[in-house]
């Protein structure tokens, strides 16, 4: 795994090692849970996403973290060769908007679509506050004219 490196994943409740193509988490290796002991015992899944287009990520099972490995290293050999600079920066872009969208909630703020909002737009077309008693007077008969010719009922 020369351009691979493999880190644990401390936040997994069972052992587990994220494996990183240069900051790129692009699979795992780890134990399995829930799983009788006559059976292997660790298990591989290779791919990312966003990046990877369903059914092209891949996993498997092993006894041993050797097998386990090569496995792996197959597998990311199978698929490195279909993937662009682009795919990767895909995820790099994810990662960088999941950081921020956290860091947001922990300061206690919200994301624009998490706002309330009283704004409503008028089967006439106009976008109206429906918090304003006047707005209300002018768009309301327009709102209960198209009710009942598209099913929707209050």
């Amino acid at each position: 795994m020369s351009e691979l490196t493999r880190r644990r994943d401390m936040d997994s409740a069972r052992e587990k090692w994220s494996i990183l193509y240069r900051d790129v988490c692009v699979g795992s290796i780890g134990l399995r849970s829930s799983v009788h002991n006559r059976v292997d015992q660790l298990e591989w899944k290779c791919g990312f996403y966003p990046g990877c287009d369903p059914g092209q990520q891949t996993s498997g099972s092993a006894d041993s973290f050797g097998l386990a490995r090569t496995a792996f290293e197959a597998a990311w050999q199978r698929l490195l060769p279909t993937r662009a600079e682009a795919d990767i920066q895909a995820w790099r872009d994810q990662q960088n908007w999941t950081e921020r969208k956290f860091a947001l909630w922990t300061r206690g703020e919200r994301l624009a679509s998490q706002q309330p909002s009283s704004l409503m737009r008028c089967p006439c077309g106009a976008c109206f506050d429906s918090h304003v008693p006047a707005e209300n007077l002018i768009h309301g008969p327009h709102i209960y004219a198209e009710q009942p010719r598209d099913g929707m009922r209050l």
